[in-house]
């Protein structure tokens, strides 16, 4: 025996089939496995090739029977499942790329989504992080302001030591950074404490996190920065030069963020080096952010109920001599990056309202494509009636029929997936660029298994069980008859998915429409002002700011220049905010300021309705002469010709005794999302842009004389400029994404919706054979028949239009609510019409495609065959 068992096949193998298999075939198979293991004698692999052959015994129709019939319910036939999806040719191929196209819009929308959900998200105690934020308001109107000054971190550290554990500052500017020959403008510099990088987790590949920012002439790079400027060297230990004036030495490079953060930069400096200014002292003097590290929501929130306490300390004796006061509160890290209304606030935000119309969009695509899925099974399940009742009469239990059919959803479904992300990998790229996002497809996030399981289940659930539970309850005596199988409730059931489908549709369409008429009224509405062949140039270092007058004078020698104007802000840029105090006025007014020369109302075509101008004969208007807008004489509660002439005093600029010289008609120098606010438009202070308006023949040329002129005067730093009417387009990008994706997925789901008619169309066409051919046999033309098959899809798409409108008038409604300035909702009724119109033709054009050759076929061969 023993000898046997050392040179005969392994004694596990045949006790494994004597305990598996069916009693009466135990002898043959073992008899079988002992001439098969003596063939193997001088086989290679002869062990691998042996359990495979013991393996492939142990199969359904040998194993014992269960109670369970474990193998019977979790078993499906792979090679039928292809025959069957071979044989419905046009059914699986709809299916599919309906599958595809509903997997390729939710699977780009859900690393979109994720994206912008998990901004800052790798901090790891985002949770405990608040950044202080200042409220103010103007006469009325409250908003937070996301900026504060040098002394708030070290205030707030010492007056609630129990409760605040940490504080750090970090200030954005942008300047002239240089290494050796090369040298870049670059816009996203950040100074900063030396916790930095202690207080955030943004990752470091060199450098320790306590040290890189200790020294006051150090500087952490990102990769990219690192790479602009050193390439493969080693960066660390090298100097750069910023504005030609300060030296840093590079201290450490950062890694990658696992997660995109609101607070963007390039390059991270040590805030020390500001310390020797008075200014970054000063408590007004605000242009950098404030965050604070609290254990616990319940220490912030007593930490919030104190401030009014503590700015009360540090800014009463301000408050009293201004009349007016400022707040603070704690804003959560977690909160900031989808708060837009912030001012003053240099981080990257999102819309929240654009991720979950997006969520919503990415679902109601996906759930057309299960619509389809569901409407055409349920169509063929008649046509395959026959292959159920035959498979039962042979014995096939119900549960391993429904097996069989969710395999062939589930294989439709593997195929389509494969697809989808093959076809997402290949476009992204194409993508981002229709729609200006910046999408990243990490296919290897752990998240992005759990998205994909979600996504079989939620699809199973929705689009396979009915048509699998339906398909395998026909009766075989029934179906075998040859009886008539009814198909009421399934046929309000397909109606029913029909009408949700197209309502899906028109609302896209129509949502389509009417953001398209917003954004266009948004980039076509009068503002007030001249916006046209105006260039704006930043006045971001030394020397244009010492050389401004001889740079203008040099600009105005070119014909093609025809005016040149400085100002702190330009509309649809920056402008602060301060007190006003007018003579024989009760109270502190608050408005937005412009300080301007004395071209800038010429410039920008601003029309005066009283007083006057500022004029260049007279030597009063040269500094602190005033021009009010409509909107702060209504605020201060005068007529315009009692404005004009009071004297102002603005404390928060040491501004005495100015006067009010006219008063301009209101433009909308903000964003059409907000009411125009009360301005005061200020000859003199400190100018941040200078305007050039330039004739539109030969612009290319201009803007080489410009940038010319520019190096003459300032040598040493690359120009800096702007279209404005370009910048101001820039102010409704979201409006303009919203408006793309609405376009791109509203077409998706009418072809998606139209796949499913189509099926439909041909479904209808096969069943009704025999009654469309009796109909020509009796005289019907063609068109008649088209007319009878299009009818019942016409009313279900004619419903669709009527569900959909008051959705999409609910939610427009809703989103015209952000803008302050927007479309008349009535006025396009005949939108809501049109999405219905063009809905019916589609489907109508879809319909003939299909049954045309139906209509026209010859009637005798579809009655015998009958």
């Amino acid at each position: 025996m023993h000898k046997r068992d050392s040179i005969g096949p392994p004694i596990i193998s045949l006790q494994l089939i004597r305990r598996m298999c069916k009693k009466e075939l135990v002898e043959e198979l073992e008899g079988n496995l002992l001439e098969y293991h003596a063939q193997l004698k001088n086989s290679s692999f002869k062990k691998l090739k042996y359990w495979y052959q013991v393996f492939n015994y142990l199969r359904p129709s040998t194993l014992k029977a269960t109670n369970l019939k474990f193998h019977t319910m979790f078993n499906f036939n792979l090679v039928l499942t292809f025959r069957n999806l071979l044989r419905h040719k046009s059914t699986s191929f709809i299916n599919i790329f309906g599958f595809t196209l509903g997997l390729v819009a939710s699977i780009f929308l859900y690393f979109y989504i994720y994206s912008e959900l998990s901004y800052d998200s790798f901090h790891k105690e985002k949770d405990q992080i608040y950044r202080a934020a200042r409220l103010s308001g103007i006469n009325g109107s409250p908003y937070s302001i996301g900026v504060t000054s040098g002394p708030f971190a070290e205030a707030l550290l010492n007056d609630y030591p129990d409760d605040i554990n940490a504080a750090t500052r970090a200030l954005p500017e942008n300047g002239l950074v240089s290494f050796e020959d090369k040298k870049f403008f670059e816009e996203n510099l950040l100074f900063a404490d030396a916790n930095f990088f202690e207080f955030f987790s943004f990752p470091l590949s060199n450098g320790n996190a306590k040290d890189v920012l200790k020294d006051a002439n150090s500087v952490v790079l990102t990769q990219a920065a690192a790479k602009k400027y050193f390439g493969d060297r080693n960066p660390l230990g090298e100097i750069l030069t910023v504005d030609n004036q300060y030296q840093f030495i590079v201290s450490g490079v950062m890694d990658e963020f696992p997660t995109k953060s609101s607070l963007e930069f390039d390059m991270v400096f040590s805030i020390q080096i500001y310390d020797r200014f008075d200014w970054f002292q000063n408590w007004w003097n605000n242009g950098l952010m404030t965050y604070v590290h609290i254990s616990t929501p319940g220490q912030a929130q007593n930490v919030i109920t104190q401030l009014p306490g503590f700015m009360g300390k540090y800014f009463g004796d301000d408050f009293k001599a201004s009349g007016r006061r400022v707040d603070l509160t704690l804003e959560p890290l977690n909160d900031i990056y989808f708060n837009n209304k912030t001012r003053f606030d240099f981080l990257q935000h999102g819309s929240f309202e654009s991720v979950f119309i997006l969520g919503i969009v990415a679902i109601s695509i996906l759930f057309i494509a299960c619509f389809n899925y569901v409407n055409l099974s349920i169509a063929q399940s008649f046509m395959r009636a026959k292959e159920v009742g035959v498979r039962k009469v042979l014995g096939v239990p119900r549960s391993r029929l429904i097996t069989q059919f969710l395999g062939e959803s589930l294989m439709i479904l593997f195929f389509s997936i494969l697809l989808s992300v093959g076809i997402c990998q290949l476009l992204n790229p194409l993508f981002n660029s229709a729609f200006g996002l910046d999408v990243t497809l990490n296919w290897t996030d752990p998240n992005v298994l759990f998205f994909f399981a979600g996504l079989v289940i939620t699809i199973m659930v929705t689009s396979g069980i009915y048509p699998a539970i339906l398909l395998s309850s026909f009766k075989p005596v029934v179906v075998l008859k040859g009886s008539k199988l009814s198909s009421g409730k399934n046929v309000g059931l397909r109606k029913a998915l029909v009408i949700i489908q197209f309502s899906i549709s028109i609302f896209l369409i129509v949502a389509t429409f009417l953001i398209g008429a917003q954004t266009d009224y948004l980039n076509n509405k009068d503002l007030g002002f001249d916006k046209e062949a105006i260039v704006t140039i930043d006045l971001n270092n030394s020397e244009i700011r010492s050389g401004l007058e001889s740079f203008k004078e040099r600009l105005l020698t070119n014909s093609n220049v025809r005016m040149v104007s400085t100002m702190s802000g330009e509309p649809g840029g920056f402008h602060d905010a301060s007190g006003f105090i007018l003579s024989g006025v009760e109270g502190n007014n608050r408005m937005r300021t412009a300080f301007v020369d004395r071209d800038y109302l010429e410039l920008f075509g601003l029309e005066i309705m009283a007083g006057r101008g500022f004029s260049n004969d007279l030597s009063t208007d040269e500094e602190n002469a005033m021009i009010f807008n409509e909107k702060a004489v209504k605020e201060i509660g005068l007529t315009p010709e009692e404005v004009i002439g009071k004297r102002v005093r603005m404390p928060g600029w040491g501004i005495e005794n100015s006067p009010v010289v006219g008063i301009v008609k209101d433009f909308h120098f903000k964003s059409l999302r907000d009411d125009i606010e009360p301005m005061a438009i200020i000859s003199g202070g400190r100018h941040r842009k200078i305007a050039v308006k330039v004739n539109t023949e030969d612009i290319s040329s201009t803007l080489l004389f410009i940038d010319e002129k520019y190096q003459e005067v300032s040598p040493n730093f690359p120009i800096s400029y702007r279209f404005l009417d370009q910048s101001l387009e820039q102010l409704y990008e979201d409006e303009k994404k919203q408006a793309k994706v609405f376009t791109a997925f509203s077409g998706i789901s009418i072809l998606l919706a139209c796949l499913g008619i189509f099926g439909l169309a041909a479904y209808t066409a096969q069943q009704r054979q025999k009654e469309l051919g009796i109909r020509k046999v009796l005289g019907a033309t063609p068109r008649q028949i088209i007319n009878l098959i299009s009818k019942d899809f016409v009313i279900l798409v004619a419903i669709a239009t009527v569900v959909a409108s008051p959705t999409v008038w609910y939610f427009i409604k809703n989103w015209l609510g952000n803008f302050a300035y927007r479309i008349d909702l009535p006025d396009y009724w005949y939108v809501f019409l049109l999405g219905g119109l063009i809905a019916v033709v589609i489907a109508l054009l879809t319909i003939i495609v299909k049954t045309y050759r139906a209509a026209v076929a010859d009637p005798t061969q579809s009655i015998r065959n009958e």
